[in-house]
């Protein structure tokens, strides 16, 4: 179009050329203002921005994000202050902690990214029975009840004699619980300005993790994470709430082959429907490595399992850190069972973060305190739903 506009003279050819162009240019230019209005209309009916609500002068149903940034503001005025609704705090430059006490979270040039060191823990408190109660701590009553060893009598003669009374047996048990604490943390008040990470959930995850973990130990052992016994914990948690299934020959020995078939074997069959293994991954790696005579892998890979090491003889594998380790005398390592039908966990309450402002006010720190209340029992009402590979004292 240029070179016929350039030209000089102008014929009929050349200008027929010229139009004939400039309407394929304005077609195009229409076809693309139509192509470019649909995919912004199509953008816009992906976003997440809901329509506000009337009286909502404070926008909590606006932008996710907006609203994450507005939480976590109004949790470091709460932190700080007391009030939400406290004025804007003030942003510094300069460092006012060592980094071992805080200032690691302070902005200059870093990464942006918080490192965690981190410890696994199994899902144990999903694998038992659960309770959760609100009564201020209450004793609660389990009742147990044992008819197994009834079935049908032979009636010798009709009309001249009356079954015996056989009735269920029964019993119950008394289920409290312990006030636990996931410990104290402080954070100054500068920290929680100047901080460029989101303590708030920094501070709830951590909290979060700590009760899971816990909740495992207090699980298994009945004890809290100190190794100190809790009183209204099943004697040796669920660990004290199996039976032995089978004992290894010898400590030397090891575990093999034959002591996880007589542990399947050793569980009732009215338990196996529901069944799992239960041991940490020390002993994971343990049973990995054992081999028959021909140096073949007694545990092998199932390799449609997105985990291929995920069952064993069929049934769930849970890895449980707090199980004790192969190779000590007397220990139990590997249970299998109904985890489920073997023992209770309750929880009287939700755990509860405890803001304490006025404490270490004279330090410019807050504190914050999660405790809770847990108690666990065992529910083998007479026949064991959970059996354990114990190895000889010797």
């Amino acid at each position: 179009m240029n070179n016929l506009a350039m030209t000089g003279t102008a014929t009929n050819e050349s200008r027929q050329k010229f139009n004939k162009m400039n309407q394929e240019v304005l077609a195009l230019d229409d076809s693309i203002n139509k192509l470019e209005y649909r995919e912004t209309r199509e953008a816009r009916s992906f976003e997440r921005s809901p329509r506000p609500i009337p009286g909502d002068t404070h926008g909590h149903y606006g932008d996710v994000e907006q609203r994450k940034k507005r939480f976590s503001k109004a949790f470091q005025q709460y932190a700080i202050r007391g009030s939400v609704h406290a004025v804007d705090a003030e942003y510094r430059d300069l460092l006012t902690t060592s980094d071992t006490t805080g200032g690691a979270f302070i902005a200059q040039e870093f990464e942006g990214v918080l490192h965690e060191a981190r410890k696994f823990y199994g899902p144990v408190s999903e694998k038992v029975a659960q309770k959760v109660t609100d009564n201020n701590g209450a004793p609660m009553k389990i009742s147990y009840s044992n008819d197994t060893a009834n079935g049908l009598t032979l009636l010798s003669t009709e009309g001249t004699s009356s079954p015996a009374e056989t009735d269920p047996g029964f019993r119950s048990a008394l289920l409290s619980v312990d006030t636990t604490t996931a410990g104290l943390v402080k954070v100054s008040f500068q920290e929680l300005e100047d901080s460029s990470f989101d303590l708030d959930a920094f501070i709830r995850r951590s909290f979060g993790i700590r009760y899971a973990r816990g909740l495992e130990k207090a699980i298994t052992l009945g004890t809290d994470s100190a190794g100190t016994a809790l009183p209204n914990q099943a004697s040796g948690g669920i660990l004290g709430a199996a039976t032995v299934g089978t004992t290894t020959s010898t400590l030397a020995a090891g575990i093999g082959w034959d002591d996880l078939t007589a542990a399947y074997g050793a569980l009732d069959p009215a338990y196996v429907v529901n069944a799992c293994w239960m041991f940490n991954s020390n002993t994971r790696a343990y049973l990995l490595g054992q081999k028959d005579g021909f140096g073949r892998p007694f545990w092998t890979p199932d390799p449609s399992a997105d985990q291929p090491f995920s069952k064993l003889l069929g049934y769930p594998v849970v890895l449980n850190q707090s199980m004790p380790n192969v190779g000590g005398a007397n220990a139990t390592p590997i249970l299998f069972g109904d985890l489920s039908q073997s023992y209770m966990l309750r929880t009287d309450g939700a755990p509860s973060i405890l803001r304490l402002n006025e404490r270490y006010a004279d330090t410019l720190e807050v504190g914050f305190y999660l405790w809770t209340r847990i108690g666990g029992i065992s529910l083998n009402a007479g026949i064991s739903p959970l059996v354990s590979v114990k190895q000889a004292a010797s």
